[in-house]
């Protein structure tokens, strides 16, 4: 916990002071990089859960123009097992500001950055309870209200990953209220990497109510680059073959530090991308690719992770592939 206060406190110094010089320089003087497809990233908790002031925010929107990141993912406090969140005032005044300055350095710099909220819940015996009726309307009415300080997308993280009807009818719920909305295609969901928790007609069935498919392409537990590729590619031909061709798949692949199932040097962007560089040779599908998180990709989780390579493989491979149409 120490840690990550005086992460945070060194940021939003950092943050501060670009803010001031941006200000200053009035705008950001680098050119843009081309168009893209969908290059999502998750942000850092602190992008919602701290008052940040609007410059600060702005900084944040030209790293991520910097390196062609079009999507903020910013992670909404977690749903409880009555399906509620709780929505500190300040994450509401932060979701505000994030959808206003979006806005402006969309305008301001001819780019599109789109900050989606991403709401995460933990399905199991005594919480979280899909199948409850009760429990998926309050989960909607939540993701409702966050929509009304406008933000557009959503995107929904249930992990363990949900295998019963009530997660269907919950994407059916939300799926719904964004296209009344005339949000049409603003929901997104993180899916299995793998071949085995969702069956070809549930991953049929989720890719049918979703805008974007994204299978998390990380913690597989590999051992060398070989075989976490061999795994991203059969992940890939899967939810190629399983998911409806109006929905984008956008893999996530990794950048950050080392756990029980993940080694930086095995699970990184450079060999994620060869994966997918291949995959889409033998013709399987990847409408763009996306990074978890910005965190470990950009501020390089200190003392505890490199990730220049990741960053340079991002620039010069990722962003080069020849992703679907």
């Amino acid at each position: 916990m120490g840690a990550e206060r005086h992460r945070r406190r060194a940021w939003l110094a950092r943050a501060n002071l670009l803010g001031v010089l941006t200000l200053a320089l009035g705008g950001w003087g680098a050119p843009a990089l081309a168009a893209q497809p969908p290059t999502p990233t998750y942000m850092p908790t602190e992008m919602v859960h701290s008052i940040l002031t609007p410059a600060q925010v702005g900084v944040v929107l030209g790293e991520l123009h910097e390196y062609s990141i079009d999507e903020a993912l910013l992670q909404m406090p977690r749903f409880n097992k009555a399906g509620r969140v709780k929505l500190p005032s300040s994450n509401a005044t932060m979701l505000g500001v994030w959808a206003s300055e979006s806005a402006a350095f969309d305008s301001a710099q001819g780019a599109e950055i789109r900050p989606v909220a991403v709401f995460n819940g933990v399905p199991r015996a005594g919480g979280l309870n899909l199948e409850s009726a009760s429990t998926r309307a309050r989960m909607l009415a939540a993701i409702e209200t966050t929509l009304e300080l406008g933000i557009h997308a959503v995107q929904l993280d249930i992990e363990p990953y949900p295998t019963g009807a009530g997660f269907i009818e919950l994407l059916e719920a939300i799926d719904g209220a964004l296209e009344r909305r005339g949000e049409a295609g603003g929901l997104s969901v993180v899916a299995p990497g793998d071949t085995g928790t969702w069956s070809p007609s549930y991953t049929r069935r989720v890719g049918e109510l979703v805008g974007r498919f994204d299978p998390t392409y990380y913690d597989s537990e590999s051992t060398t680059a070989g075989e976490y590729e061999r795994w991203i590619e059969q992940g890939q031909a899967y939810v190629s073959e399983n998911v409806p061709g109006a929905t984008a798949i956008v893999p996530i692949i990794p950048s950050y530090g080392p756990d029980p199932w993940h080694i930086p040097s095995v699970e990184d962007i450079a060999n994620a991308t060869a994966a997918l560089r291949e995959s889409l040779v033998l013709g399987d599908r990847a409408e763009g690719a996306g990074i978890w998180w910005w965190y470990g990709f950009y501020e390089e989780e200190p003392h505890h992770f490199d990730s220049a390579g990741d960053r340079a493989a991002w620039l010069s491979e990722t962003l080069a592939l020849p992703f679907s149409p």
